[in-house]
């Protein structure tokens, strides 16, 4: 019965994740929900995610995810944790209702967040490897320098799964909207959201941003490609206008 019990459960959570997949409504936005401390998260790629993953783990349980311990041992990583937890997925209008909730997100500069992509993911990680292929058939470099990169970037999201996740609008994360949010950070904030969690467990403290890497920066951005940047991220912009502007790049 607890094997029979436990592979319901697990359709129940793929099902709710194909839902998200297709764009089912009740299931666009994936949530991070810890009901004992009233916190909702909405994750989104390259916006300090790995490190506020971990940290709400460890308020949540008194310690960081590990795939080698017995309770975590059917998930990979804490992303594969968190995508499969009951109520990952939920909609805009069950997020408006919870107002006994502190809902939060942590938003970036989407050119900026875009650049981190491919620094991270195309050179640091090598993603592109894996569809060298598929690459080779299009005439698409599986090393493209930054420019080329983003000027391709519609292709390069078509052709590799890894590279379309990182490089998604934010806007498509948060269902379209912030209006449900009752906090909303920045990268240069992240101090404060630290505090906010520390709140809930004292000390705590956030895993460092990954160092060390390909040094790419803003700079290194052609006007061309940095204005396909902003017509690729125009709906993050008009979403997040009271955060970042276009017009600050070119500054």
């Amino acid at each position: 019965m607890g094997l029979l019990k436990r592979n319901w459960e697990e359709l129940r959570l793929y099902y709710r994740y194909f839902c998200r997949m297709l764009g089912v409504p009740g299931y666009q936005v994936h949530q991070i929900y810890l009901s004992d401390q009233g916190l909702i998260y909405i994750p989104i790629p390259k916006n300090a995610c790995t490190s506020i993953k971990h940290a709400l783990h460890e308020i949540e349980f008194g310690k960081r995810f590990d795939a080698n311990l017995p309770e975590f041992s059917d998930y990979r990583e804490h992303h594969d944790y968190f995508k499969k937890r009951p109520f990952a997925f939920t909609s805009v209008s069950t997020l408006q209702k919870r107002t006994d909730t502190t809902r939060f997100a942590l938003v970036r500069d989407p050119v900026k967040r875009l650049i981190s992509c491919y620094r991270n993911r195309v050179l640091d990680l090598g993603d592109l490897e894996s569809s060298q292929e598929t690459l080779k058939n299009e005439g698409l470099p599986i090393n493209p320098d930054l420019n080329t990169f983003v000027l391709n970037l519609v292709e390069y999201r078509h052709i590799n799964k890894s590279i379309e996740h990182h490089s998604r609008p934010q806007y498509e994360f948060l269902g379209e909207t912030i209006d449900y949010l009752d906090r909303i950070f920045t990268l240069s904030e992240i101090s404060e959201l630290e505090e906010m969690l520390q709140r809930f467990k004292p000390g705590l403290k956030l895993r460092q941003r990954k160092t060390g890497g390909t040094d790419i920066t803003l700079d290194d951005i052609s006007r061309e490609a940095l204005d396909a940047a902003i017509e690729f991220y125009k709906k993050d912009y008009k979403l997040l206008g009271d955060y970042f502007s276009p017009d600050d790049l070119s500054k």
